[in-house]
């Protein structure tokens, strides 16, 4: 029978989670809410129970562990799962310093938090430090509100900075090591045009200000920082092997002019250090121990060693995963930006998009967000994401707290005849003794879906959830009779559909990524707090989001 595989299934989570020890309690709870049909038989089948719990008592909790891990995977979660996804981090491990270095065009998202996640897992496994380090040295990709927004959004996803570090507020660092390797013959001032020296690159000839004299690079370099150059006019170059197998990586740029102002720290610099450079530079000097972050970074890795090597430092231990695609949602934040200002995204907590923002808004936990991410791992191979993963997360999470109430979707009146006057007395959830009361009075009229009422015909026989069976006899004027209480008819196969009573419901818009639902909901979802999360009984798991009017946001199954 299904219900006692439900019943083996919730035994061992209940063992596992509490130390070997099921409680047939909890259990019988869980078994009563999901198989309302059992309701009239509830002594016979805590018997059942009962012998199925002893015997997952009378295993060890090895042997239980593994059981569950058979018959239900997804709710098996632990330090030991999670090490199997994160192998141990190579090189020196004694000292871990670790860094999530997002650019401030506007709030994080899936994306970033995968970098967030990987390295606060290893930082909290080894003991070591998580360095914000916000990369700021493009003015025309700051988002003056950024900076606020992603430590906000790192605060949601549990891992906050030890260190908070703004890129920009470090030139005079840059600008140091600029010199110095001015000053050793590494790096060189070249003012060939763009075209120029692309065709030279491809050549693998020398630039003719590779061979400028040391007195004249630091010269034309002053000349950068104090603002005697317009864009594209000067650039410092790392110098490099010109026959480099990559030409990306031959003569790299290291700093270039910017003459639009930083949104924040305004015109106070001219000269702007590229990402390769301020990445070397920082990683030095800030000790980052080990660097997580894309394959697709391997070339920046290439050139980034170029200055470890001429400054004889100590470069981090790098790893590198695979390419994660993410697909049905927005991720560029240049196009949300530009959505917003044009209209077509509400905010960056849009529905449509795939930023920390919404799916907080959604009601998906950053707890299920971290173990989605964890079961990624660290593989190099290409991956996408797997929304039915992070889903199926998000309910282990919530479903244990998740108030339940009735909610119909475009809904049509059903008049039901001869109907007694009863009081239905739903539970709040499953495991919870409380209920809630709705007074029906005699022969009364009920909301239904419409997707329901298509489903429907004469002579149907259907149970409205925790209230009472009923026969369709008009289908055309949707009008039932009260048929009976019987819950036995339930293992025959008849159906249970929502309901709301007509006149004792509040109006309720769910948002969905695709859509936007009207429906009616019982009155009790008129008082829930905004942020608390809900399950609308077989609809799904929703956020309340606003209440005058109420607006939930749907969050999935």
């Amino acid at each position: 029978m299904l219900w006692k595989e439900d019943a083996r299934i919730h035994a061992l989570i209940n063992a596992v989670e509490y130390g070997g020890d099921a409680d047939l309690g909890a259990v019988m709870g869980k078994i009563m809410s999901e198989h309302e049909e059992l309701r009239n038989r509830a002594p016979e089948i805590k018997e059942d129970i009962a012998k199925i719990v002893d015997e997952i008592n009378s295993l060890s909790l090895e042997d239980q562990e593994s059981q569950l891990k058979e018959l239900a995977p997804e709710a098996l979660s632990n330090e030991e799962e999670d090490r199997k996804y994160l192998p141990e981090l190579l090189g020196d491990t004694s000292e871990v310093r670790m860094r999530f270095a997002p650019n401030p065009s506007g709030p994080l998202h899936l994306g970033h938090a995968r970098a967030v996640i990987l390295n606060d897992e290893y930082v909290k496994r080894y003991d070591g430090s998580l360095i914000l380090r916000i990369e700021d040295t493009d003015p025309r990709r700051v988002y003056p509100h950024a900076y606020d927004m992603i430590l906000d959004d790192m605060k949601f996803l549990d891992s906050i900075p030890d260190e908070t570090i703004i890129q920009s507020k470090r030139m005079d660092e840059y600008y140091r090591i600029a010199q110095t390797l001015l000053d050793m013959g590494a790096a060189y001032i070249c003012n060939c045009s763009d075209g120029k020296f692309r065709q030279l690159k491809i050549e693998s000839k020398a630039c003719p200000c590779r061979t400028k004299s040391t007195d004249d690079n630091l010269d034309k370099w002053k000349m950068m920082v104090n603002g005697y150059y317009s864009a594209g006019e000067a650039v410092m170059r790392i110098k490099t092997s010109l026959n480099h197998p990559d030409p990306a990586i031959r003569e790299w740029p290291a700093f270039r002019i910017v003459e639009e102002p930083h949104p924040v720290f305004g015109d106070q610099y001219n000269a702007y250090p590229l990402m390769n450079f301020s990445v070397a530079v920082d990683d030095y000097l800030l000790d980052i121990s080990h660097v997580i972050r894309g394959k697709d970074h391997i070339p920046s890795e290439k050139r980034q060693r170029y200055i470890f090597d001429y400054m004889d430092w100590d470069i981090p231990q790098y790893v590198h995963h695979g390419t994660l695609s993410i697909k049905e949602v927005e991720l560029s934040t240049r196009k949300i930006k530009e959505g917003i200002d044009s209209g077509r995204y509400e905010g960056w907590d849009d529905m449509r998009l795939g930023t920390i923002r919404t799916l907080k808004r959604r009601g998906i936990t950053s707890e299920a967000i971290r173990q989605a991410i964890i079961k990624l791992g660290l593989s190099e191979v290409d991956a996408s994401f797997s929304w039915k993963n992070l889903y199926s997360e998000n309910r282990k999470v919530i479903d244990e707290s998740a108030e339940r109430y009735f909610f119909v979707p475009d809904p049509l009146e059903l008049n039901i005849e001869k109907a007694p006057s009863v009081t239905a007395t739903p539970q709040i959830h499953p495991d919870i003794a409380e209920k809630r009361h709705i007074e029906v009075k005699e022969n009364p009229c009920v909301l239904i879906s419409s997707e329901d009422a298509n489903e429907l015909d004469n002579g149907d026989v259907i149970r409205l959830k925790n209230l009472y069976n009923i026969e369709i006899i008009d289908i055309d004027n949707l009008t039932a009779e009260y048929h009976s209480d019987d819950l036995s008819l339930l293992e025959e196969g008849i159906d249970i559909i929502q309901w709301v009573l007509s006149g004792d419901f509040v109006d309720v818009r769910v948002l969905k990524p695709e859509s936007t639902i009207e429906g009616k909901a019982e009155k009790l979802v008129g008082e829930l707090e905004i942020g608390k999360i809900v399950q609308f009984e077989r609809f799904g798991f929703t956020r309340i989001d606003s209440k005058h009017p109420v607006v939930a946001c749907y969050a999935h199954r």
